[in-house]
């Protein structure tokens, strides 16, 4: 009698399904939890961009920026008193971030952010995240 090494047919395609199956599961959870880091990276580049705001008023006697080329009373504009240069990184495109001075925040995609002065003395900040939808959190003066 000679005895074959290896594996049967039926023996590989259990395999084959049973591998098929884990994929089946874990990738759309793995591109889930991408999705909601890259928000969470949205996030955090508002909470940049309020440090910045915070920065420019520091410095321009408790006045935000009315708009991109504002110069605060050091002679910077908001978007340099951003701590490191070609910060922040938008988390979907790898490319610096775009930040839109007081426009509608719906209408941006995906990464970008809205800086908002209602007043001189006040701002709201508002990120897009996946497809271009407003993520719920907003920044605003004092908080």
């Amino acid at each position: 009698m000679t005895c074959r090494k290896g594996f049967t047919l039926i023996e590989l395609m259990i395999v084959v399904v049973i591998l098929g199956l884990l994929a089946s599961v874990a990738i759309p959870n793995f591109i889930s939890l991408m999705g909601r880091a890259k928000e969470a990276s949205v996030k955090t580049n508002m909470h940049v961009m309020q440090t910045a705001a915070e920065d420019f008023a520091a410095v321009s006697s408790g006045r935000y920026p009315e708009d991109g080329a504002d110069l605060a009373d050091d002679g910077l504009r908001l978007l340099e008193h951003v701590p490191m240069s070609n910060y922040p990184i938008n988390p979907f495109t790898h490319a610096p971030s775009v930040v839109q001075f007081d426009a509608d925040p719906t209408a941006g995609a995906e990464g970008e952010l809205c800086f908002n002065p209602a007043t001189p003395d006040s701002y709201a900040i508002k990120g897009n995240g996946a497809k271009g939808q407003m993520l719920g959190q907003q920044l605003r003066t004092g908080m």
